[in-house]
């Protein structure tokens, strides 16, 4: 039975064992017991970002650890068959697409680097990461999607899956896929230049169109795969 207005964290794997959850002093524990100020008896639940999702109240806490029995335990399934490829954009707008695809349950995250794109980062940023997490524990997702190395965009027209590039010019309509495995390409601000968008469809790609108006990357992401999640 679910524990009502629960508070719910991530937390790594090793962490969950048969009966408890153990949290160590560190960030989670302060946040719990400094800044939340939790207490002996109140009610939380944990995620482990693929599939586990326990929840429980808390029993101990020391000056060193917090433990948390376990009342209810479930496994849920990724039913996610969507990918997000996005031209990596400036940080208040990269942060938008990564806290909005957590919240419609996207599997994976390739920051895609074009020939219109400003910052090339050869990595992925650890905040990154750190953004997924934090909007997956606040609506609640017990799947965390994987932040993919930065890709160019032939790497990701390489990958098996069917790949629809969003473009403005394309008179095909974005559809929805039903359960084939899909990648979602969006440009940068500016979007794809015509050599990429022949590029694509060289690879077979399928070049769709999200209405008559030019939007924004980060708008016309999460118009995409809302579309395609609803």
């Amino acid at each position: 039975m679910e524990i009502p207005n629960a508070r719910q964290f991530h937390i790594h794997p090793s962490q969950i064992s048969d009966e408890a959850v153990s949290v160590p002093l560190g960030p989670l524990y302060r946040q719990m017991t400094s800044v939340l100020r939790l207490s002996k008896g109140d009610g939380v639940r944990f995620f482990d970002g693929i599939g586990t999702v326990v929840e429980g109240s808390i029993a101990h806490i020391s000056k060193d650890a917090l433990l948390v029995k376990i009342a209810h335990r479930e496994q849920q399934t990724h039913s996610s068959h969507l990918s997000l490829a996005i031209g990596i954009l400036k940080n208040d707008r990269m942060r938008f697409v990564l806290e909005k695809a957590t919240e419609l349950g996207i599997k994976d995250i390739i920051p895609l680097v074009t020939e219109r794109v400003i910052k090339r980062p050869p990595q992925a940023p650890p905040r990154w990461t750190m953004i997924v997490k934090e909007a997956a524990e606040q609506c609640g997702r017990a799947w965390l999607p994987t932040i993919a190395p930065v890709q160019t965009l032939r790497d990701v027209l390489a990958q098996p899956e069917r790949k629809l590039v969003m473009s403005p010019s394309a008179i095909q309509p974005l559809e929805r896929t039903g359960q084939e495995e899909s990648i979602v390409i969006i440009g940068p601000e500016g979007g794809f230049t015509d050599s990429e968008l022949s590029l694509a469809e060289s690879h077979g790609a399928s070049l769709v169109s999200l209405g008559p108006y030019q939007l924004r990357a980060d708008t016309a992401a999460i118009v995409a795969l809302a579309r395609l999640t609803a």
